[in-house]
């Protein structure tokens, strides 16, 4: 891990809200080592832009304090409508070598699951490695999803070298019972940062692995349409809630209104 995730969302213009944790029921998943690397589109196929996000990206080993405020809630994660939804890496601060699936479940609760990325590694990314397949705006596509269908996501920490653990966004389901995954969402995406190391910050016996809890080790974006992101999100709290994640754009926006504020008291 060498760069972190995330910091000064946002600008005068941008929207910015958090997802709001609720507890969901624990359910195992399943990782299928028979999976192979799905078709990965550039960029200039996808035309999807990578850029603005590129700028939340920050200096490693910075703790993300609070995050279980901001905690993507599994069963949030709900597409009200329809949508051809894919994924787009944007960056990556790990030192490990790992991979990312996905799990559609139905509304008659029947799952569908599958890889997204074998390797999330780029010459491009915070911690850049020589052979990384990965470019910055790479995406995936997962397919058509149906209305009622709920998604979750996995990351298998260097799964790429062997590993064995799995993190995702069921706090529940992580054998070390922590949070491993933040969501946010910007504009008309959600924006997903992952942890992949076991263990509270800093923590060193047993099978920790002195996190820095700083859930920049695996960064993506998630189209599920804009109406879907609009029905799944809640406005960002008030800057004494709000986490250093946001508060530089947050409080660049309640500045500006108390200066409007000002001047249409003055007129």
């Amino acid at each position: 891990m060498k760069t972190a995730l995330l910091t000064g969302l946002l600008t005068a213009t941008a929207t910015v809200v958090s997802m709001v944790a609720t507890v969901a029921p624990a359910s195992a998943f399943s990782w299928n080592s028979s999976w192979t690397q799905p078709t990965v589109y550039s960029k200039s196929q996808t035309k999807f832009n990578d850029v603005p996000f590129q700028s939340y990206v920050q200096k490693e080993r910075l703790e993300l304090t609070g995050a279980h405020q901001v905690m993507l809630d599994p069963s949030k994660l709900f597409l009200k409508y329809a949508h051809n939804v894919s994924t787009y890496f944007i960056n990556e601060g790990a030192g490990f070598r790992n991979q990312l699936a996905y799990e559609a479940t139905s509304k008659t609760g029947e799952k569908t699951s599958n890889l997204l990325f074998s390797d999330i590694a780029s010459t491009e990314s915070i911690l850049a490695n020589s052979d990384g397949p990965l470019k910055k705006g790479d995406g995936v596509n997962i397919g058509k999803v149906a209305a009622g269908t709920q998604l979750d996501f996995w990351l298998k920490s260097n799964g790429k070298n062997g590993g064995q653990n799995v993190f995702g966004t069921k706090t529940e389901s992580n054998g070390d019972g922590l949070q491993h995954v933040v969501a946010y969402a910007y504009e008309n995406y959600i924006l997903l940062g992952f942890e992949d190391l076991w263990g509270e910050k800093g923590a060193t016996d047993g099978k920790n692995q002195n996190s820095d809890r700083d859930f920049n080790d695996a960064v993506f974006v998630l189209d599920i349409g804009k109406n879907n992101v609009q029905n799944l999100i809640k406005p960002v709290p008030e800057p004494t809630v709000t986490l250093g994640l946001v508060s530089m754009g947050v409080a660049g926006v309640l500045l500006r209104r108390r200066r409007q504020g000002a001047e249409a008291e003055q007129a």
